[in-house]
């Protein structure tokens, strides 16, 4: 049906467009005021005036106008889109200001489940990008908009945010636990001293949930074929170094636990992701030996000790797990205390503990010897001016 516009709502389409190409509002006052004194009919018509209009400088701080009129939401006006890249370009503006529309899109992608998919969808190609530019310039946003988004909402809602912030970290890069071995240091060092987006989710949402956090990080890595080693690891570490006694405790026990649920149901893939989440855990300071000390002191504890708590049986299988593990092994420190701790053996074991002993000595030979030629290789290079 189509509706005759009057000269008063041209008016009103006018100055909308015009503001629309402002990069600075000042009369924003007036705008709501007019804006407020639209009919039902009108107010509509005004909403799709402006989800026709070419999105401009201005565009983002009239539409929280509209929003806030109660004309046109952030929500309704994505929806309108039909461009994908288009939906993006505005998204990436919400992150920047205006952070009220950003917290009604999160809104009804939460509690609106018919239109769920397709703002979800859009919502984590947004943060995906985002955490993608960040890597690369870690000062184009400092997460500000959380703080617009989590203000006076609920905390089913907050868990929400903050497990989907978490998700879409770990997406961030895939590789497998032999690549995840063979990088941790690198990665660890790249989230301490590059990687600054990670340390604003924490202050800004994990540290509020900082449990919840820890839990949800345990569960999605322990799903089977697991991939997204890189952010779990430098999220665990973050999360490790900056939590209360409390949870660091809480982190404690749950490795602790893990060591004695992996022995009843015995699986590499198990092992392999516990010694990591260790590392991790243990890597707490700016001092690398005090992180491999750490380390060390865990390795003592939980396994050098373990007939003191384990079955036979059980003894037997995180030996076997162990051995099983000793390829992944590719940085010396580690596996230096692998190879030199003393484990000891229940009855009937001894041999067991020293063939393992053994094979970490000759995998960490092969280590050092790979260093060494790559040292010698490089000594013999020489650069002519």
């Amino acid at each position: 049906m189509d509706y005759e516009v009057n000269a008063s709502l041209r008016v009103v389409f006018q100055a909308i467009e015009e503001r629309c190409s402002r990069p600075v509002l000042f009369d924003r006052f007036e705008l709501q005021m007019l804006l407020e004194s639209l009919k039902p009919l009108e107010q509509l018509l005004v909403a799709r005036y402006f989800c026709k209009l070419p999105w401009n400088i201005g565009s983002l701080r009239v539409l929280a106008i509209l929003q806030s009129s109660n004309i046109l939401t952030a929500s309704n006006y994505i929806l309108s889109l039909e461009n994908d890249e288009e939906i993006q370009l505005i998204l990436n503006d919400f992150l920047e200001a205006e952070f009220e529309l950003l917290k009604e899109l999160y809104t009804v992608a939460y509690y609106d489940s018919s239109n769920a998919i397709s703002l979800n969808d859009a919502l984590d190609e947004c943060l995906s990008r985002l955490y993608t530019d960040l890597i690369q310039n870690p000062k184009i946003n400092d997460l500000t908009y959380i703080n617009g988004i989590t203000k006076n909402m609920p905390p089913d809602f907050i868990l929400n945010l903050m497990q989907r912030h978490i998700r879409i970290a770990l997406d961030l890069h895939k590789s497998n636990a032999k690549k995840a071995f063979g990088n941790f240091s690198n990665w660890i060092n790249e989230g301490v001293d590059e990687i600054q987006f990670t340390k604003e989710l924490y202050e800004k949402l994990l540290k509020h949930s900082e449990q919840e956090a820890i839990s949800y990080l345990f569960k999605l890595s322990s799903l089977e074929h697991f991939n997204q080693w890189k952010f779990y690891l430098i999220l665990l570490q973050t999360l490790t170094s900056k939590c209360s006694d409390e949870n660091g405790a809480f982190i404690r026990k749950y490795l602790k636990t893990r060591l004695t649920q992996i022995s009843a149901l015995p699986k590499r893939e198990y092992m392999l992701h516990l010694l990591l989440s260790v590392r991790a855990a243990t890597a707490t300071t700016m001092d690398i030996d005090k992180n491999i000390t750490a380390y060390a002191d865990w390795y003592k504890r939980n396994v050098a000790d373990m007939k003191f708590v384990l079955k036979v049986e059980e003894f037997k299988a995180i030996i076997d797990l162990l051995e099983q593990c000793i390829p992944y092994e590719s940085l010396e420190d580690y596996l230096e205390i692998h190879a030199t701790f003393s484990i000891s053996p229940p009855i009937h074991c001894g041999k067991l503990v020293q063939s393992y002993k053994s094979k970490c000595k000759m995998q960490l030979a092969k280590i050092k010897s790979k260093v060494k030629q790559g040292n010698e290789h490089e000594e013999s290079i020489v650069i002519d001016d």
